[in-house]
């Protein structure tokens, strides 16, 4: 057995039914099959089974598991390549980000693939950007989402400098007026996160561009503003 194999078959064992049905409910992933395994599990046993590889050893391991349409096992894929971001290379861990977006139908693997994965090789190479204002004028709205996610990455105060805000706001600008509501949410949680951080300038900046943005962006990010 491969080791994306071997992890498939423990999350498989790990799985609870009424877990699944819960979580599809909650997810909304329809083209997703679902063992029902809690994210702390999924969490160790994915550090259970990479202990030790190398980290080209990574990349078949988190592809092999991304290519299964198991929820669980695309969690898991994006934990390796949340590993693989820290220290392997950062054009092919976006690569794999980019080729997983087209396969996303929900927020929950949206949310780590954009932030934790691509947010790590945005802190590593700001070359990246580019690709990122690329990604910023896409038809599909989860690479839009994908766009904006790495700049909550950071917007973190474990991560946070002055010298990001900037390129924050920039980043955010275009999507500030976007009514699909995935889109303005992340646009908003951005704006939120960064508020904990810079609030005057936040406030400015909505002040600013009240006028073209959705009542959702105003609403989320203003949630942390006195």
């Amino acid at each position: 057995m491969t080791v994306a194999e071997e992890v498939l078959e423990e999350l498989r064992k790990l799985g609870n039914p009424e877990q699944a049905e819960a979580v599809a409910r909650y997810m909304k992933a329809s083209s997703l099959r679902f063992f029902g395994v809690r994210l702390p599990l999924i969490q160790k046993t994915v550090m259970r089974f990479t202990k030790g590889l190398a980290t080209e050893e990574l990349v078949p391991l988190m592809n092999g598991l991304w290519k299964q349409t198991i929820f669980e096992s695309r969690v898991a894929a994006i934990r390796v390549l949340e590993r693989y971001a820290k220290m392997g290379d950062v054009f092919i861990a976006l690569d794999a980000a980019s080729r997983w977006i087209d396969d996303v139908d929900t927020w929950g693997l949206m949310d780590p693939l954009g932030t934790l994965c691509v947010g790590t090789l945005l802190l590593r190479n700001r070359d990246i950007e580019k690709t990122l204002t690329e990604w910023s004028m896409s038809e599909n709205f989860w690479r839009r989402r994908a766009s904006i996610l790495p700049y909550l990455h950071l917007s973190k105060k474990s991560v946070y400098k002055a010298e990001y805000t900037e390129r924050i706001l920039q980043a955010i600008r275009p999507h500030i007026s976007d009514k699909e509501f995935f889109v303005g949410k992340a646009a908003a949680w951005v704006l939120r996160e960064l508020s904990k951080r810079e609030p005057e300038v936040v406030k400015a900046f909505i002040d600013q561009h009240r006028d073209v943005m959705t009542r959702l962006v105003i609403r989320e990010a203003s949630k942390k503003l006195k």
